[in-house]
């Protein structure tokens, strides 16, 4: 454990039920942890691990990520409240940025997570990978658990390929993406899971990475599935006149700037946050506009939260995790229709159901209930 006491503030965030600074000088170690409301259960989010360019900026990014972490359990049924935690790669000095040294993160962001006391459980997200979530399981108890490096993935690119079949249904008419293109924008786990459940239903596809590195896990796939795949620069993939387009690297992918270039009929991926950053209703409207069905995030790239949550709260295995991640499916098509009703984007229909937990009025909530059952371990979600 930390020989140097760490410093922990609360911060009041108008809006959150808490949120928490851990800084230790010495060690460069700066972290914020938000829950955005425990009003639906413990709070639960990913670990982002991220040079950030001052030090503000994490601070803001934990904010909007968690309370979209509580939009996504909403909309998927799970009883889960939103949570996020931002690290910094470096914290910012009047002299310069000093980086910390990545072994000395476990036990302060242990003690930080510690301090909460159960309200919040992190996860796997940008730049935290499973060797680190297990390095810090030595410290606390209050993290999401995972049977092998490259579970949490699978659930999200499968639910990521089955909100896309519903938007696919919904927009195309099409029970399968067989014969249509798709383009894929992030070659990481998710990514790449997602390129091969879209290659086994009988799609072409068009990939980008900004790393170049991560283009190399392409090569397997080229082999399995000959003149299947085409690899293109990442600042082109979304001109490219493709069915689906699929944003799965970094948020603010869809943004105003870019709407207008792009030739897809639907957007479907596993980025956070991926409407524009400065005005998203600009974008909202643009893509309606331009007739171009956009699947929130929240509900497409919910399937890793499903699996999170049987694990947090014990109620379900993997197995069954597994299997109710298939329920995207119903809940994209019913959240699309309500939105084609009220003339509105699937986005702002996403954040109403969200908002309801803060007690906001919502004319959904009533909708999506007893559509269908599911029953998996002590649960019965219904969408």
């Amino acid at each position: 454990m930390p020989i140097q006491p760490m410093d922990i503030k609360e911060i009041k965030t108008h809006g959150f039920e808490r949120v928490v600074h851990g800084y230790h000088e010495e060690s460069n170690f700066s972290a914020y942890i938000a829950i955005h409301t425990l009003d639906n259960g413990p709070a639960f989010g990913g670990i982002r691990y991220f040079d950030y360019k001052d030090n503000e900026r994490p601070y803001l990014d934990v904010q909007k990520l968690a309370e979209a972490m509580t939009e996504k359990c909403m909309v998927s049924g799970i009883k889960l409240s939103g949570g996020k935690t931002a690290i910094q790669k470096s914290y910012h000095k009047d002299i310069g940025a000093f980086t910390i040294d990545e072994k000395r993160i476990y036990p302060y962001l242990g003690e930080l997570i510690n301090y909460l006391n159960g309200d919040y459980y992190g996860g796997l997200d940008v730049g935290f990978n499973f060797d680190m979530l297990q390095n810090l399981r030595r410290y606390t108890d209050f993290t999401t658990t995972y049977s092998d490096p490259d579970i949490g993935s699978s659930c999200t690119a499968f639910g990521v390929y089955n909100a896309m079949k519903a938007g696919v249904k919904y927009q195309l008419d099409k029970d399968s993406l067989e014969g249509l293109t798709i383009a894929i924008k992030g070659i990481g786990k998710v990514g790449y899971q997602l390129a091969n459940y879209v290659l086994d239903d009988g799609a072409k596809l068009i990939v980008a990475d900004k790393n170049k590195d991560q283009i190399k896990y392409i090569n397997k796939l080229q082999q399995k599935f000959p003149f299947k795949i085409d690899i293109v620069d990442h600042n082109e993939i979304h001109k490219k006149e493709v069915d689906v387009y699929s944003p799965c690297a970094m948020g603010n992918d869809i943004r105003i700037t870019r709407i207008s270039e792009m030739k897809c009929k639907i957007i479907c991926g596993a980025a956070n946050n991926q409407l524009d950053i400065i005005d998203p209703t600009i974008a909202k409207r643009q893509l309606l506009d331009r007739k171009i069905l956009y699947v929130p995030d929240t509900i497409a790239n919910a399937g890793g939260v499903f699996r999170s949550a049987g694990a947090i709260l014990k109620s379900r295995d993997e197995n069954e995790s597994f299997k109710l991640i298939t329920t995207i499916y119903d809940r994209t098509l019913s959240i699309l229709d309500m939105a084609s009703e009220h003339r509105i984007s699937p986005a702002d229909v996403c954040t109403e159901i969200g908002q309801a937990i803060k007690g906001k009025p919502n004319r959904f909530k009533q909708r999506l209930d007893g559509l269908t059952g599911v029953m998996a371990g002590n649960n019965t979600y219904k969408i």
